[in-house]
């Protein structure tokens, strides 16, 4: 059955999208990971060959892909010595230079010291060229804690790692251990290094927050192609943190961006003004090296709606000005496309309706100027439940619904909105096993680009292929199998059907849509999953 998929899959394409722009699929052999290993990253390109990274305790296990042919042309086990019981792999980084290191760090729980170490990886090779190379060390860190074993837990996702818009700069992150364990008393303090393609250390430092835990939240990390590294905070007026200031009825809080740069201590602030409620905010840079931010906004205090998004720029002075329109409200018709009857006379009555539970997913910024922004409908369902003993567990549920895409031309029109529909639904886990987007899951989307438009990847349920413009879609279940479908926005909004690429019932397999990573300019590459700790390469080509 795989290898009739595989035949299938060389021959599939979308062949009605304009200028016949086509998909091409190609399976690779299976491989197997060892028993009880974490899968660390898949990764590589084109030219140099394919990397499966997976630890196994000490053990790092390297199995390597021809690039064109999607076999198996190696598999490597390299001990780790000098892991310890605190030893944690952070990624792979990967430069457009193809340079690639693994990261993993280490703690020293008797001086209290934090390490980040690099790897060289050798793609064409399968093998690691240099080996624990310290990248800095730190003091005690903060981060999350997860099950390790039986009643054992480790501290991970320590670090954040952000990219500048010409993937040459990384920006490492951290928080250190705070002084206080009073949220009143305690300034954060940040550690920022910024390195280059090579991985050489360009600058570094540890900054003390301007305001206290109690007033601040630290909300998005970003770097420039200068090597200037970025914070977004949320700052409350007061510890009360009021969302709304009940005199004047507006909120109570505002974000700021903060700016470091190499050789100084001293933090750059600039505030971001707006008398409406923003919901999140990020920055991105666009090719012309300026820093824009991005923010859903709301009119009202409570809930979780969204009325568009204000788009902002941190100018050559250090100050927030308004970028094109600076405002972009979401036309109601478009977001009523897809919606039930009744929804639909709900949002008309309400004087100004907001769509609900939108995260932002892209913003490109596009060498005409031109903005991109990509929203999804995501939320989550907690609900506990008892058992027996009178024990309690907490499950939650994870929906991934609509896709809300709005173009803003270089001259700072809003060009159009469109909503791709489809719901997916996350299979019933424990609270802490899937908390974040780029958790592995059958859920989300991925977004391609070129230059004839904008391509949709995910997996969605067989009923939604023709679904018109007055029908709600039909839920697609995480893990039971669906149709990966690909929906096209070309540049001047035209929304082209569903097209379904291949069904993965029929071929027994899992693909993880949402996890493929861009190898050169027109291929990307993926897994699919055909049982337990044993995948195939599948690469697709848009041609």
């Amino acid at each position: 059955m795989k290898y009739s998929f595989l035949i299938a899959a060389l021959l599939m394409s979308v062949s009605s999208f304009a200028q016949s722009k086509k998909f091409i699929f190609k399976l690779g052999s299976e491989y197997e990971l060892p028993r009880k290993s974490e899968d660390l990253s898949f990764f590589g390109n084109q030219r140099d060959g394919i990397i499966n990274l997976s630890l196994k305790k000490d053990e790092l296990n390297i199995v390597r892909f021809d690039p064109q042919a999607l076999t198996q042309t190696s598999e490597k086990k390299i001990e780790l010595p000098e892991a310890t019981k605190n030893f944690n792999s952070e990624g792979v980084t990967e430069f457009n230079n193809n340079n690639y290191f693994w990261m993993h760090s280490d703690w020293d729980k008797e001086t209290k010291i934090e390490m980040l170490y690099y790897d060289r990886l050798d793609i064409v090779s399968g093998k690691l060229t240099t080996t624990n190379i310290k990248m800095f060390e730190t003091t005690r860190l903060t981060g999350d804690y997860v099950s390790s074993g039986f009643y054992q837990v480790k501290v991970e996702n320590k670090y954040k790692f952000n990219y500048d818009a010409e993937h040459k700069k990384l920006l490492v992150s951290y928080r250190l251990w705070p002084e206080e364990k009073n949220d009143k008393k305690n300034y954060d303090r940040i550690g920022l290094q910024v390195f280059d393609e090579n991985m050489t250390k360009l600058w570094g430092g540890e900054f003390t927050m301007p305001y206290t835990e109690a007033i601040m939240d630290n909300s998005d990390f970003s770097i420039d192609g200068n090597g200037n590294a970025y914070m977004l905070a949320k700052v409350y007026d007061s510890e009360k943190r009021k969302e709304k200031d009940k005199e004047t009825g507006k909120p109570a809080y505002h974000f700021e961006v903060l700016k470091f740069i190499k050789g100084s201590s001293k933090i750059i602030s600039a505030t971001i003004s707006l008398d409406d409620f923003i919901n999140e905010a990020s920055l991105v840079e666009n090719f012309n090296h300026e820093m824009i931010i991005a923010c859903t906004y709301s009119k009202k205090s409570k809930g979780n709606g969204t009325d568009g998004v204000f788009l902002a720029a941190l100018d050559q002075n250090n100050k927030v000005i308004k970028y094109k329109n600076g405002y972009y409200e979401f036309p109601l018709a478009d977001l009523q496309k897809f919606e039930s009857a009744r929804s639909k006379r709900k949002m008309e009555k309400k004087e100004d309706y907001e769509a609900p539970n939108l995260v932002v997913r892209n913003i490109l910024v596009e060498t005409d100027g031109s903005v991109l922004m990509v929203l999804e409908e995501y939320y989550k369902v907690v609900y506990r439940t008892y058992d027996s003993r009178g024990q309690t567990t907490t499950n939650t549920t994870f929906y991934y619904e609509d896709i809300i895409a709005g173009k803003i031309n270089a001259a700072g029109t809003f060009e159009w909105l469109r909503k791709i529909p489809k719901k997916q639904k996350g299979s019933t886990t424990s609270y802490t096993a899937q908390v974040n987007y780029n958790l592995p899951g059958t859920m989300g989307f991925k977004l391609i680009n070129d230059a004839t438009g904008y391509y949709f990847l995910y997996l969605d349920n067989k009923k939604n292929i023709d679904i018109q413009e007055d029908e709600v879609p039909k839920y697609h279940v995480d893990g039971a199998g669906g149709q990966v479908v690909v929906s096209k926005l070309d540049n001047a909004g035209v929304i082209t059907n569903k097209e379904i690429l291949f069904d993965t019932r029929e071929e027994d397999v899992m693909v993880y849509p949402a996890k493929f990573t861009r190898i050169n300019g027109n291929q990307f590459i993926g897994r699919a999953k055909v049982k337990r700790n044993r995948y195939q390469p599948l690469l697709i080509t848009v041609n």
